[in-house]
């Protein structure tokens, strides 16, 4: 490949690792600059940390990965998932750095590995109690109970795409406004974390609504889903024109190359870690669990496995772990000017028909036999009824113009910050007094009333929203 090459493809990656804060004015000032002097952290180690920190992220403590509400030690929660998969985004991201600079591109591996990590903690933040059965429950109530504009009864929408936004609920688009909004609520950008980050962290950077109303096109991984509300498109744009990411249609960009690696590193986990955990709880067959870990991309000459069953179960997982990793990475680098020019629409493990293939005989065996097990349905079917009763109670109080005394009551169990927003800091601290609660709202449109709802909720975790929900119905009085 030619020097100009080289240092085109080195320009690009320059931009797609943009150390831009989103949300925040020109650099900082010279007190700020002195301090920066003393931390040896760069931009994306500082994001790493500030995700780290956030209530947001440790509230995943108690929220659902695959098994609710588990009453053991061992089982993973959606906390422990985001760890593990930043330890395996880490080293995908150094490696497939290693590789690009064998490429000729001049850039840090080091870097990539920790803007992957980073992406990777916070790839699951913005799911609500209950995980994917969560995002089902505020969907369908939405559907049930809140009409679209021009249809029936007064819709509390103005547009198809504010609609649309809560009709098809999606914890993705709700960890981009964790990051965006809800952290530090009063300033634009919340805690202001690098394009490179969110970029990385977006796996669908799209509107709820394609342009024109058009379908989502059928094998176009970054339309599968939405990742951004119609209330925080302005910080969406402004993070993925940062990196320059082509910008396909109005609003619709293509994958950010380390989104890729995001995914895998989430797919990687997903598979192996969830059959680990269903073999745990008895779900399924120790012995069949080991197999199917053994028989990921096995080698010619293979070692009798261990007696013990805990001791297999362990190194079958780190091996199969070990081996996925760098099969990954491989299609990164062989694909890595396609996905530097957005024309990439696959995962990274699709691009690996052997990996494919092994990855889905797993997750086929655990979404059967753990996934769909009595005791998940059940709780998961709770849940949809919690979630459903949260809604029925805080979003109809809050969008209530003339709301009655328990829609008032309502009103006030609702955190005063929930409606903070950065338009109205500079007023709000100018005030003579403090904003009544009621008047926070009023300020809003239904819409942004909504929002607020849905961020509350899904900030709750599985078992602070069975006991908020118990309480509220007189199921469970507080004592």
């Amino acid at each position: 490949m030619s020097s100009s090459d080289n240092q085109e493809r080195t320009e690009r990656w320059r931009r797609l690792l943009s150390d831009t804060r989103v949300g925040s004015g020109p650099r900082s000032s010279q007190a700020e600059d002195a301090h920066r002097q003393l931390d040896e952290r760069n931009d994306y180690s500082r994001d790493y940390d500030r995700i780290v920190f956030s209530s947001e992220f440790r509230c995943l403590h108690d929220k659902t990965q695959v098994f609710p509400l588990s009453t053991s030690d061992y089982t993973r929660t959606r906390l422990t998932h985001s760890i593990e998969a930043s330890c395996v985004g880490r080293s995908l991201g150094h490696q497939a750095g290693l590789g690009l600079k064998l490429q000729g591109v001049e850039l840090d591996p080091s870097h990539l590995g920790t803007i992957v990590a980073a992406a990777c903690l916070a790839h699951d933040i913005g799911n609500p109690p209950f995980g994917h059965s969560g995002e089902a429950a505020i969907q369908h109530w939405v559907g049930q109970r809140l009409s679209r504009p021009g249809e029936g009864t007064k819709s509390p929408f103005a547009t198809e795409a504010e609609w649309r936004d809560l009709c098809d609920f999606e914890g993705n688009a709700q960890g981009f406004r964790i990051l965006n909004r809800l952290q530090s609520r009063e300033r634009r950008g919340g805690l202001r974390y690098t394009a490179a980050t969110l970029g990385a962290m977006s796996k669908y950077p799209r509107p709820s609504v394609l342009p024109g109303s058009r379908q989502k096109t059928k094998g176009v991984v970054s339309e599968k889903k939405f990742g951004y509300f119609q209330d925080d498109v302005d910080l969406a744009l402004e993070a993925y024109r940062a990196t320059d990411l082509r910008e396909r249609e109005p609003g619709v960009f293509s994958r950010h190359p380390l989104a890729f690696l995001v995914e895998a590193a989430d797919d990687i986990c997903y598979a192996v870690i969830d059959l680990e955990d269903s073999a745990k709880l008895g779900l399924v067959s120790m012995e069949r669990a080991c197999q199917l870990l053994e028989s990921v991309l096995p080698e010619p000459t293979v070692r009798k496995p261990p007696r013990h069953l805990e001791t297999r179960m362990a190194q079958a997982r780190a091996r199969a772990i070990g081996k996925l990793i760098p099969k990954c990475v491989e299609a990164f680098v062989e694909h890595a000017h396609d996905l530097e020019a957005g024309r990439t629409e696959t995962s990274l493990t699709a691009l690996k028909p052997d990996v494919r293939a092994q990855l889905e005989e797993i997750t086929d065996f655990t979404r059967e036999h753990g996934y769909w097990s009595e005791r998940v349905l059940q709780i998961e079917s709770a849940g949809f009824k919690t979630l459903g009763g949260l809604l029925d109670m805080f979003a109809l109080s809050v969008v209530a113009e003339s709301p009655n005394a328990e829609e008032k009551k309502l009103r006030q169990l609702l955190p005063m910050e929930c409606f903070q927003r950065p338009e109205f800091a500079a007023s709000d601290e100018a005030a003579p007094r403090p904003l009544r609660r009621d008047e926070a709202i009023q300020r809003l449109t239904p819409y942004q009333r909504l929002l607020c709802v849905t961020d509350y909720i899904t900030g709750l975790s599985d078992s602070r929203a069975v006991e908020l929900y118990q309480r509220l119905s007189g199921i469970q009085l507080p004592t």
